[in-house]
């Protein structure tokens, strides 16, 4: 008889898996927060800044390429950008390879 009776007073099976899903809610809801705050949202700012750097690229600018190479802009075309690195010397870069302009060399810094 007792065993009869443990086992009507069991509750129905089924309502084990709601109570893990809300504790593991909050760590979820975490981890989007810190991946937009961390991750999604600079590299967001970091491309909208590149985005404008190319549209304000224009012949003449000294830019630094992503391996270190400094040169000056000579052209631009859609994808690819002509930089002169020597004289008479003229290198196709792919927008992409573009870090950023070159910072500007005082008279001072060259002696």
């Amino acid at each position: 008889m007792n065993f009869f009776l443990a086992q009507a007073g069991a509750p129905p099976g089924g309502g084990g898996m709601t109570p893990a899903i809300l504790t593991l809610l909050p760590w979820l809801l975490f981890i989007v927060i810190f991946y937009y705050f961390f991750v999604a949202a600079p590299m967001k700012k970091k491309q909208k800044a590149f985005q404008d750097l190319m549209s304000n690229l224009k012949a003449g600018d000294r830019v630094v390429t992503n391996s270190g190479m400094f040169g000056v802009v000579t052209g631009i075309s859609d994808k690819a950008i002509k930089l002169r690195i020597a004289n008479n010397v003229v290198v196709d870069f792919e927008k992409a390879a573009i870090a950023g302009l070159a910072p500007e060399e005082t008279k001072e810094e060259k002696k």
